[in-house]
């Protein structure tokens, strides 16, 4: 408890002394006031906004309680709690996310935006807006969930993204909430790859709200405990089972289902596993990785920083390795 208060203590001491500074010196004309208009703006004003489509919103809790419901009905794992350790962790992955995703989006999605809009607007398709609404629409979706299986792609592909990748692919009981399990390196990853070809091709508000009201809800019920592939539309959607071959830590199952919304871009690129009635048991071959214990409040809040900064730190520690062999 010592300990925390120490955190605590020094925490609000740099806070202060950033408070103070910014008041009396005002670098480059940049005062206190200043300073908590853009906290306002790029934080405050997003998280109201962020936590009002979500804990505000009724596709939460249908999505949530029909996965429960199946994990209840025909779970993978029996003896997985409902509300385990990694679900109550996961949850508190979910309001980190919340707030990690208003940073981004707010600060460097909109600073893409600009540089777009100054400097390369030329590339906007302009006569895309004179097609039919329902080709616009479908053509969006399809561009949409095929920017996410290669946004996926590559993380897996390119070693340092794989490593930040790897907390998602942490959780050894897989759940409702484990889609919240991201570090923010990757919203950075996932924006660039996914706004700049929405600028190009001029993919209207109403197409991305629709997709992403589907394409989030959904995905958090194929991370369920769920023993179920869907029958027949395994071969068009994400399945629980599918998923969870993505998530295997079996050798033969590396690198496999990619997709977010639609299992066809897997299907076309040859990375879709053909068993659909396995369920192997998830996680990461990584003993040293900061995984959550028994759940102790104040420890479970600190448990995703602690996650976020082993990549970081791993990472550090090999370009270390690499100019102390080089030299």
């Amino acid at each position: 408890m010592i300990k925390w208060l120490k955190y605590i203590f020094w925490t609000g001491m740099t806070l202060g002394g950033v408070y103070i500074f910014l008041k009396f010196v005002r670098p480059f004309g940049f005062g206190a006031w200043d300073a908590y208009t853009v906290f306002q703006k790029c934080v405050i004003w997003p998280l109201q906004s962020i936590f009002q489509k979500t804990l505000l919103a009724p596709y939460i809790y249908l999505a949530l309680g029909f996965t429960l419901l199946l994990e209840c009905l025909i779970p993978v794992n029996p003896k997985q709690k409902l509300f385990s350790d990694s679900f109550f962790q996961d949850f508190v992955w979910f309001f980190y996310e919340t707030i990690l995703n208003a940073i981004v989006i707010t600060v460097y999605v909109d600073s893409l935006r600009w540089v777009y809009t100054t400097y390369f607007s030329f590339l906007t398709i302009k006569n895309m807006s004179l097609w039919p609404y329902w080709v616009r629409f479908a053509l969006g979706v399809l561009l949409l969930d095929f920017l996410y299986w290669l946004q996926h792609y590559i993380n897996h592909k390119v070693y340092w993204f794989w490593e930040f990748h790897t907390i998602h692919h942490s959780q050894k009981e897989i759940n409702f909430f484990t889609d919240f399990r991201y570090h923010i390196f990757e919203y950075i990853v996932r924006q660039t790859i996914l706004v700049i070809p929405f600028l190009i091709f001029a993919i209207h508000t109403p197409t991305v709200v629709v997709f992403s009201i589907v394409s989030t809800w959904y995905t958090r019920f194929y991370h369920g405990n769920v023993r179920t592939n869907l029958g027949p539309l395994r071969y068009v959607l994400v399945t629980p089972q599918s998923h969870r071959i993505h998530h295997s830590r079996l050798i033969q199952h590396k690198d496999q289902n990619f997709g977010s919304l639609f299992c066809i871009w897997d299907q076309i690129f040859k990375t879709q596993y053909q068993g659909y009635s396995e369920y192997p048991e998830t996680g990461i071959e990584d003993a040293a990785f900061p995984h959550e214990q028994k759940i102790q409040l104040l420890k479970s809040l600190f448990m995703p920083l602690m996650q976020m900064a082993y990549p970081v730190v791993k990472l550090t520690h090999k370009v270390q390795d690499f100019w102390r062999n080089k030299g």
